[in-house]
């Protein structure tokens, strides 16, 4: 049985990360979801390689989701691994293949977060019981993780960002008992990775940190090494994304604010004898896992008690509670930062704790101790017992409505593939127009990595809740905006009904629009002729009477600088029918735009670098041994 024990923990590590990418088993051969968010981190994926090949981390891009800095408003981590991919292996795996080896790395380093989180308290075999509950039987729902969130929904990013932080948090305590400067490095550069994958990490990792220096605080021998050495590991993370955290947070008045109010306190305690604790989790989890609460206090050690502390205490900020006692309970800040995903951490834990419940049941039969599984038992069948009588949900649990996420056959897209691949050289150069008449549909950006050319989704976008992203159906504005093509899974209403169709297969057409100018003098007697136009540079000319008004159809960015002959020339934002475009007043001559660093974007990448320096001094240099006296023997 020990050497049977023994096995198991050496070879479980690698049997968690096989669980995890069997929860989406066809990335094996490179076919990965088709669905939802999934196509736009494969379009976001294709700009940031073109940003890679002009050796560009961040940067510009024009029309994507209708006018916002490629990356500026979501992290970076996981376009830039797939774009990576796809850059160092030369293309040969394609977007698809490139797309799946990453997909596979977060499913497998989910899983052996979680595992190694849950292995010092479970034990091996249990926490890989525990894995596999979360993978195959948890659904999870919107904003609250599991397979509904990360797979079906594609907001997998976010679930990195999740299992990176559940890895610095099973490799803290090492930091806070034993200190030194590689056991700061771990956790540190985890927390960093973290950042870079989803800002919710900044919310996420505190708190649950928090508690586990607070718990580990004696072990460590007291004073203030444990809270110190969470500094450091804090300031690591911080450092290491700070190039692209700094100018977020200084943007932060531009971002999405997609509010998620948090629930009625009363509402938690009650789902957790009435089934609906979290969204897709069975219902007797939460039952189960008041009982593992319990056990874990008493039995786990310090990090027993601190699983039980960061179990209760995520899912209670889901809640309004902590935030009426601070004022802030109807405070915009507070449904904008969606402490709701709070579930996604919190989930993971309960079935831990109610695994361990089962587990210590387990052992204490093998063991013959008679009252403790007799009062183990009634415990279990007493919260069980509740439940039910308290019209507790079936033990399949609940979830949410059932939606259709994939969105077209395998039919549909090869024959789409192939109206792109025809229709694709009488599209002219400019831009690709994507339309979905579906809200929150984002389909068509499928198309993207086929074509590897930029484009403007229209229809429904984020411009709802971002005022500086727009949308227009305008054939007028779309030629202006240098678009050439629409491309559309349905047939064309309004005034898109009106252009001309280049291709047609099945729900797929494609229709042409007619190039207009990007620019227009608004001064008479004025013109402006456009010499250049990059993504990131534009050169005019402007020739007139005197100082002449120009309208740039380009969405506005505080990051634009204009200059004429070394002087700076003001850029002003101006709203054109629903759209925020630029305009400036200069004399003629030749003027020159660029887009330039956002606000701290310079100070945070020399502490990015001094920060990474700073790493690989402490991973290459010996810790210094303690001097010995001469008369010491």
């Amino acid at each position: 049985m020990d050497m049977g024990v023994k096995h198991l923990g050496r070879w479980a590590p690698l049997l968690a990360v096989l669980l995890g990418t069997l929860a989406w088993p066809s990335v094996w051969w490179g076919t990965p979801p088709h669905s939802a968010d999934h196509n736009v981190h494969l379009a976001n994926a294709v700009e940031a390689e073109l940003l890679l090949r002009s050796g560009r981390l961040v940067g510009w891009s024009d029309f994507q989701f209708a006018g916002h800095p490629a990356h500026a408003f979501y992290p970076p981590l996981a376009n830039l691994c797939v774009a990576s991919v796809h850059l160092l292996t030369g293309g040969l795996l394609g977007w698809d293949g490139s797309y799946c080896v990453v997909l596979g790395v977060f499913l497998g380093g989910f899983a052996l977060a979680l595992f190694v989180l849950l292995r010092p308290v479970l034990g091996p075999f249990w926490a890989l019981v525990a894995l596999g509950l979360c993978l195959f039987v948890d659904r999870g729902g919107t904003y609250a993780g599991g397979r509904h969130w990360y797979l079906d929904m594609g907001v997998w990013p976010f679930g990195a960002s999740v299992a990176l932080v559940l890895a610095a948090l099973a490799r803290l305590p090492d930091c806070l008992v034993r200190g030194g400067r590689r056991e700061v490095l771990v956790p540190g550069v985890l927390l960093g990775l973290a950042l870079l994958a989803h800002p919710f990490a900044l919310v996420l990792f505190f708190p649950l940190a928090a508690l586990q220096v607070a718990v580990f605080w004696r072990e460590a021998g007291g004073a203030l090494h444990a809270p110190r050495r969470w500094l450091a590991v804090s300031a690591l993370g911080l450092g290491l994304a700070a190039w692209w955290l700094l100018p977020f947070l200084l943007r932060g008045s531009q971002a999405e604010h997609v509010g998620a109010t948090p629930q009625p306190l009363a509402r938690l305690w009650s789902g957790v004898w009435g089934g609906e604790l979290v969204p897709g989790l069975p219902g007797w989890v939460g039952p189960l896992a008041v009982v593992g609460s319990g056990v874990a206090w008493w039995k786990g050690g310090s990090r027993g008690r601190w699983l039980v502390l960061a179990t209760w205490g995520a899912l209670v900020l889901t809640t309004e509670a902590p935030y009426w006692l601070l004022g802030l309970e109807k405070h915009r800040a507070i449904e904008g930062v969606q402490v709701v995903r709070f579930r996604a951490v919190g989930r993971l834990f309960l079935v831990g704790l109610a695994v361990l419940s089962v587990r210590e049941l387990a052992a204490a039969l093998r063991a013959r101790r008679g009252w403790v599984v007799g009062a183990l038992g009634l415990g279990l069948c007493a919260g069980l017992g509740v439940w039910r009588l308290r019209g507790g949900d079936p033990p399949g649990g609940t979830s949410e409505p059932p939606k259709r996420f994939q969105c077209y056959t395998a039919e549909e897209e090869a024959g789409l593939a192939r109206l792109l691949r025809e229709s694709g050289p009488r599209m002219g150069q400019g831009r690709l127009a994507l339309y979905n008449p579906s809200a929150h549909h984002h389909c068509l950006l499928l198309a993207v990595p086929w074509l590897e050319r930029p484009f403007f989704k229209v229809g429904y976008t984020p411009a709802t809740v971002f005022g500086g992203k727009f949308s227009t159906l305008e054939p007028r504005m779309l030629g202006h905006l240098g678009v050439t093509a629409v491309l559309m899974d349905a047939p064309a209403e309004g005034p898109l009904a009106g252009l001309p169709v280049l291709a047609r297969w099945g729900r797929f057409e494609v229709r042409e629009v007619r190039p207009l100018p990007r620019v227009s003098a608004s001064t008479p007697g004025a013109a402006a002729q456009v010499l250049s136009w990059e993504e990131e540079a534009v050169r005019l000319r402007l020739s007139g009477p005197g100082s002449t008004g120009v309208l740039l159809w380009m969405g506005w960015a505080p990051e634009w600088e204009a200059t004429r002959e070394g002087q700076g020339v003001p850029l002003e934002p101006a709203l054109v029918e629903g759209a925020r475009l630029m305009t400036l007043h200069a004399e003629p001559g030749e003027v020159v735009l660029r887009f330039g660093a956002s606000r701290g974007a310079r100070p945070a990448a020399l502490l990015s670098v001094l920060t990474v320096l700073a790493v690989a001094w402490a991973a290459v240099s010996r810790p210094r041994r303690p001097a010995v006296s001469a008369g010491s023997s």
